[in-house]
């Protein structure tokens, strides 16, 4: 498997991932100071009204093109509550409401985009799905961990819509070959130069496991079966041309 070699478009198309990943990080910390700054866990009133100024900071800025962002707590870490979301969305910014917040913890607690990065310990990409908890739009969501007190309290997060990322990355993937496309880490297409490769699409398969840089496709009749592959440095990303 290839390496981005961190120059010309392919570093383009990763610099996009990697400065939200990393501005998350930061926001992250000024989260966790939250927790940090109180001798009990807070409340989600309490949380609330601390961390929405920072959401409003955050979304405002236009540094990168979101549709929503937030902060999702670990079960328990908030002071009477097993489940929390906070999580604004829209032009608007309107507060995400879910019906009860054991529901919503069931919902969100099995899902990629909170799983990761509380088992890992680091920031993760899921998608391209239809994200029907919030946008219901075909959706990447970034995340990373929040720590506090040296523990995870839970992730915060940002969605961008693929047709945002579509507009920003297309052209630069078919500077790199007419054909090209952004697999994420199940092989599936997040975008692609290839109007016949459609966001979701299943590409390639064991790319991420595979020493190999050049896989077959994982079917269809798409005039190519092999794929050449480089890697978007330790993003969970590759970028796929024909072979």
């Amino acid at each position: 498997m290839t390496e981005n070699n961190a120059t010309g478009n392919g570093a383009d198309v990763s610099y996009f991932f990697e400065s939200l990943l990393l501005d998350l990080n930061a926001w992250a910390e000024q989260i966790g100071r939250i927790f940090e700054s109180r001798d009990e866990a807070p409340g989600p009133r309490e949380l609330d009204a601390a961390f929405h100024p920072l959401v409003d900071q955050f979304l405002d800025r236009e540094t990168h093109p979101l549709v929503g962002a937030g902060f999702v707590a670990a079960r328990d870490a908030l002071a009477g509550a097993p489940w929390h979301m906070a999580w604004w969305q829209g032009e608007a910014k309107e507060r995400l409401l879910r019906l009860t917040m054991e529901s919503a913890g069931e919902t969100y607690s099995r899902r990629e985009w909170f799983t990761v990065p509380m088992d890992t310990g680091e920031g993760h990409i899921a998608g391209p799905y239809v994200d029907f908890l919030c946008t219901d739009e075909y959706t990447l969501t970034f995340t990373v961990p929040v720590t506090a007190k040296g523990n995870i309290v839970g992730v915060a997060g940002a969605d961008v819509l693929v047709e945002t990322i579509e507009l920003l990355l297309v052209d630069r993937l078919r500077d790199i070959d007419r054909r090209a496309a952004l697999v994420n880490v199940n092989g599936r297409v997040v975008v692609s130069a290839d109007p016949q490769l459609a966001a979701g699409k299943l590409l390639v398969r064991g790319w991420q496991d595979s020493r190999d840089s050049t896989l077959p496709v994982a079917g269809g009749d798409l005039g190519f079966d092999k794929v050449l592959l480089s890697r978007c440095g330790t993003l969970p990303l590759a970028i796929a041309v024909p072979a």
